[in-house]
């Protein structure tokens, strides 16, 4: 069994196709962003003591695939040479490069009621 700690990574992205960006905040239902954007939820592949942390689309892409990363995935490790928390810190250094605003978003996310 293995001891993971917190989760930290948003479980939906929102992608906007037309500007390459990603938000935490999902768009509200019926907008015309809403439509345009593609969202993705957070997959943890586990093999072994080695996770993987990918995004996957409701479009059946995966967000590093529309987002150019060399690798499947947006962040990995093994979990006997590093801790959970700094392969997430890792992924979301990754994905900060596609969020505009990337500290009022994680404000914001971190401070939800």
């Amino acid at each position: 069994m293995l001891e993971l700690g917190k989760v930290y990574l948003p479980t939906w992205l929102s992608y906007d196709p037309e500007t390459n960006m990603i938000s935490l905040d999902l768009p509200e239902v019926h907008t015309p962003d809403y439509f345009k954007n593609v969202f993705y939820s957070l997959q943890l592949v586990f093999s072994g003591t080695r996770v993987t942390v990918m995004y996957y689309g409701e479009d059946d892409t995966y967000l590093s695939q529309v987002l150019y990363f060399e690798n499947w995935d947006i962040a990995g490790g093994d979990l006997e040479s590093e801790s959970f928390g700094k392969i997430q810190e890792r992924a979301l250094r990754a994905l900060g490069n596609y969020i505009p605003d990337l500290n009022r978003e994680v404000y914001d996310l971190f401070n939800e009621e």
